[in-house]
Formats: structure tokens, sequence, C-alpha cells
């Protein structure tokens, strides 16, 4: 049995709790120590997320919406609230797809490889489900230094809608620095410790179901946003992006022609220009 912690960032989450609460509880080989469960306080009634978590004997803090943030909230809570030496980090949307996929994250995690994420799956036959299958991979892996300059931006790729973190290096090295980000605070993390010569693991045997239905406007926002972090974090300017995004979009092409899958055939071209023209926006505005 393996002891860790959990942080689940949670915001309008009266739908969700249930199912949070109960694929925490249906993970094999592992004792959860603490579940810290950071709440978005946006005017909504909270109190019956709120007697769920305690109910299940959980923690959890409130976080003004204008206080939020992806990096700092996260922060708080292992810094604060956690105490094992992993932390497992999920999102109020993920769904566990095995019942060991805590404990295969978790055990990934030690003093030299600090951080890993594991793999993610779409079911429904969506341009996204693709995009999955191509960034999270059949095959895990571990990131050193030395395979920067092979895996280029790929390297630092990471998501904290399903990692786990080695927290005393995590409080040794200053988390996230505490700078404030709405976005790519698991990123910004992989790059800072495998810069230090530490590793990062992708897990593929950790499987969770993860997926999310942007509009065409959403998804251009949501490309602004992360091409405005990339602006403000030139530390990442020195890797190849492009090649990776081209082979990408190839990638989700190709699979949606074989599998005749019309609706995604449709959709390709206004969503990857959504992408693209967001990315662009967003880098000239940041």
């Amino acid at each position: 049995m393996l002891k860790l912690d959990v942080v689940c960032p949670l915001c309008r989450a009266d739908d969700e709790i249930d199912a949070v609460l109960a694929g925490l509880a249906a993970q094999k080989n592992i004792i959860l120590h603490k579940v810290v469960f950071p709440i978005t306080d946006t005017g909504d009634d909270l109190s019956v997320v709120i007697e769920k978590i305690q109910k299940a004997g959980y923690t959890y803090f409130l976080v003004p919406l204008a206080d939020f943030s992806h990096s700092l909230t996260r922060q708080r809570a292992i810094f604060d609230y956690c105490e094992s030496d992993v932390v497992l980090m999920i999102s109020q949307d993920a769904r566990f797809a095995v019942e060991d996929a805590a404990f295969a994250l978790a055990s990934a995690v030690n003093e030299e490889c600090v951080y890993a994420y594991g793999r993610q799956i779409c079911k429904k036959k969506t341009i996204e489900r693709y995009i999955r299958e191509k960034n999270y991979g059949k095959e895990s892996f571990t990131v050193r230094n030395t395979d920067v300059e092979r895996m280029q931006l790929f390297a630092f790729f990471a998501s904290d809608a399903f990692s786990a973190y080695h927290r005393p290096t995590f409080v040794k090295v200053g988390g996230y620095d505490g700078i404030p980000m709405e976005m790519n605070e698991d990123m910004y993390y992989a790059k800072k410790v495998i810069d230090m010569g530490l590793q990062k693991a992708y897990v593929a045997e950790a499987v969770v179901e993860h997926s999310h239905k942007y509009t065409l406007k959403q998804l251009y926002q949501r490309y602004c946003a992360t091409g405005e972090w990339f602006a403000r974090h030139p530390e990442f300017d020195a890797y190849k992006t492009t090649d990776s995004g081209l082979k990408l979009a190839l990638y989700v092409f190709k699979r949606a022609l074989l599998g005749f899958n019309i609706p995604v055939l449709l959709r390709f071209l206004p969503d990857m220009s959504a992408r693209y023209l967001g990315m662009k926006k967003g880098k000239k505005r940041g």
C-alpha cells in the first residue's frame, strides 16, 4: 500500500463531487492520507459540496474567485495542507479509467523522478480524442535534461489534470516560484526540475478519461491565453514547436479519414485554424 495526498481544485462542482469522491474511494493499493479540495468561491451555494467533503473526512479551503490561480492555488495546497512525500493532482472532470491509476502514477515518483503525469483518453469521437491519442501514447518514458535537444518543447509537456509531485522537492525548490499562472503551471514546473538535473515521467499505465467540449470561440480564446502565456515565458522560445504542431494536425486528419469520421473532418479546418490563429494572436498580445 502506498500512502499519498491528493489535491483536487473545485469550481462549481455540484454535479461532479460525487463522482470525484467515488473515484478516489475505488482506487486500489493506496492509502489516502490527506485529500485537499481548494474550492473557488464563485458566490454559489457551496454547502452541499462542503458537506460531502467533510462527510468523507477530507479537507477543503475556500479561494475567492479574484484570487484563484492555477499555480498559486495548487502551491498553497501542497505547501500548507499536504504532508505525504507524494501528492497526486487531479482535476474535477477527470475520471479514473483503471482501478490502480493513482498507485501506478504515484509509484513513479521519487527523489530523482520528482514529477509524473498520467495518460489521458477521450472516448468521444471528437478531434480531442485523436489529439489525446497523439499526446498520450501507450508507452511510458522518462525525460532527463539530456533528452531535451531531441524532444524539444515536448520534453516539458505535462498535465496537472492527472499528475504526481514529490512534495519534499516541490517545497525545497519553491514550487512555482510564487508566479501566478492561469495555465501551464505543470509545464513550467516540468522545465524547472528537468533543468535542475531531475527527471519527469510519463506513466501510460495510469489512465484517466478527460475531455472538454469547446466551441470554436472558446477554443480560440483558450489558445489566445496559451499564446499570451508563452509570450510571458520566453524561456521556452529556444525550443521548436511548429513541426510538432503540424505533425499533430496531420495525425488528427489521418485518423479521422481512416475512421471515416465525418463530423471531425468537417470540423478539422476551422478547429485547427482557431488554434493556430488564437495562439498567434495571444503571442502578439502577450
